[in-house]
């Protein structure tokens, strides 16, 4: 069976929201709902909760229509905004914003005490995405490493991958193990992983720390 062209797939992501009305729509629309637009930033607050960050700007990427802003500007000032739509960034505040992909970020290695990233590693559906990915986002970090993705585990992505819940949605879960696995080949150790509601919302934010010792306690 032919594999699909991940470089298509990933053109495909970037440009559902190359439309200049697109971020509008996005923040407006998608997160019209203030519950629902806190609920990454809650999440990764309490990830962070203990992290030593190292002074200096935390890098978003993707930023989206700027969700986190306000949570990443509480741990260190005004983070760098990147995102392949300008018309995402067109609706995230702040002077420090920057228009690129997530898998080839114009920034020199060890550029940043924190990278988050949020909502892009569920939209990939193959392995290799996924892990060069991480590897970008782990290039770019002098400390942590922050993702958002689908826990394979919860019964969100148990029902899809079933076939229960109908739709043409094509977001995929990453079982825990997986996702260990990948970020230990980019140089980096998993500390914990944070859900709403384990097992039951696929929403997973996992926190990992660049060239840690071995013997670190994770849970």
């Amino acid at each position: 069976m032919t594999r699909p062209d991940t470089h298509n797939q990933r053109v495909t992501i970037g440009g559902r929201w190359s439309c200049p009305k697109s971020g509008q729509d996005y923040a407006q629309g998608r997160w019209r709902s203030s519950r629902a637009r806190q609920r990454d930033g809650r999440l990764l607050a309490r990830l962070l909760r203990g992290a030593l960050l190292a002074p200096g700007p935390i890098l978003d990427a993707p930023c989206g229509a700027g969700r986190l802003g306000e949570v990443l500007r509480n741990l260190g000032g005004d983070p760098v905004s990147l995102d392949l739509s300008g018309s995402m960034l067109n609706q995230v505040p702040g002077p420090r914003r920057l228009q690129g992909s997530a898998f080839n970020l114009p920034f020199a290695d060890h550029s940043f005490p924190l990278v988050v990233c949020c909502r892009l590693l569920h939209h990939l559906s193959e392995p290799t995405d996924q892990a060069a990915l991480l590897a970008e986002l782990a290039r770019v970090s002098r400390g942590w490493v922050a993702v958002s993705h689908w826990d394979a585990a919860s019964l969100h992505v148990l029902r899809r991958r079933m076939g229960w819940r109908k739709g043409h949605d094509h977001r995929v879960g990453v079982s825990r193990s997986e996702l260990i696995g990948m970020g230990q080949a980019a140089g980096l150790v998993r500390r914990r992983s944070r859900s709403s509601l384990r097992f039951i919302s696929p929403q997973t934010w996992t926190l990992f720390e660049k060239h840690a010792p071995e013997d670190a306690h994770a849970d």
